[in-house]
């Protein structure tokens, strides 16, 4: 398979140096991603009558979107370990693979809106009300989601999948449709969003510079929450973004893409599977935005003790209260 040739494949390169490196990313992501992913979703649904509002919906979405990449990851392992061959056909390649790119920028829209809503409270508390609520929250919600979807199609239509290779979202060379597709990602996907959460970090450390009556502990949740946005968008989407930027425009400044498309093969799919850690990340944010996130988790640990609930405990629950 791994110098399989055809209409969809013209390179003539192996596939299978990147074996390695994503099984052990995907692995990682899957297993801790999974049920930390599951326990944050927990928590908010206990949290669903406390007047969280704004933050907890943006959350919830970002949270659904890791779950939906989640549950591709084994797919994907199956894939690597056939040897870049998909043994399935061309419907269930377009679903996982509309999903990883619908949910990638879906993800990154819903840290935009978190980094955005904690600008809006407070650098603009008062004059934010009005924009700040649940009814406006869901509504750019729905449009990131909607967006993203026929965005995302408009690169990858009409499949992601080669009949000829078996290979499910890779096709060496490229288009160019692909390639124009994917700058425009990095450009509207990354860089954009970039420079929002630039502009609202600046903005919401010079306020706090100038409010010394805001308690540590909500300092401590504001630096927090931005702190895991920056480390999410620098270390997991960065490199991602920053290679594919560097291959997509070389791709139009070269003759020789099967060269191109071999020297950076393993460089660009390590980045690629790196995305998946996002999964890690994400549910930090829980423990940022929400305020008894911790107290959450222990009721739910303790939900998996063959006793959950004895005397004993009640009366120490009691006496901490």
């Amino acid at each position: 398979m791994a110098e399989r040739l055809g209409h969809d494949m013209n390179c003539n390169f192996t596939l299978e140096g990147d074996y390695v490196g994503l099984i052990f990313l995907y692995s990682l992501s899957f297993s801790l991603g999974l049920p930390a992913n599951l326990l944050s979703l927990w928590g908010l649904y206990q949290l669903r009558h406390s007047g969280g509002g704004v933050q907890l919906f943006f959350l919830a979405n970002l949270l659904v979107s890791d779950l939906l990449q989640l549950l591709t990851l084994p797919l994907w392992m199956v894939y690597l370990h056939e040897k870049h061959k998909w043994n399935l056909n061309s419907i269930p390649c377009n679903i996982v693979g509309y999903i990883f790119y619908v949910n990638l920028y879906s993800s990154i829209g819903f840290l935009c809106l978190i980094a955005l809503d904690r600008y809006l409270a407070i650098v603009h508390p008062l004059r934010s009300r009005r924009v700040r609520q649940v009814r406006v929250a869901v509504i750019c919600g729905l449009s990131i989601w909607i967006f993203m979807f026929f965005f995302c199609m408009s690169g990858l239509y009409p499949s992601v999948y080669r009949d000829k290779s078996h290979l499910c979202l890779e096709q060496y060379p490229v288009s160019e449709q692909y390639a124009a597709f994917k700058i425009a990602t990095i450009i509207l996907g990354f860089l954009v969003p970039c420079a929002i959460l630039g502009f609202t970090s600046v903005c919401i450390a010079i306020e706090l510079r100038k409010s010394p009556s805001v308690p540590d502990h909500e300092r401590h949740k504001i630096v927090g929450t931005l702190v895991i946005i920056t480390v999410i968008f620098v270390l997991i989407f960065g490199p991602y973004h920053l290679v594919g930027g560097y291959k997509f425009v070389a791709f139009f400044l070269t003759n020789d893409h099967c060269r191109l498309e071999e020297a950076l093969f393993l460089c660009y799919r390590i980045c690629y599977g790196l995305t998946s850690l996002n999964n890690l990340l994400d549910p930090l944010l829980y423990i940022f935005i929400c305020h008894d996130a911790r107290d959450k988790f222990k009721q739910l640990l303790c939900c998996f003790k063959e006793n959950p609930y004895t005397p004993a405990m009640a009366d120490s629950s009691v006496q901490s209260q």
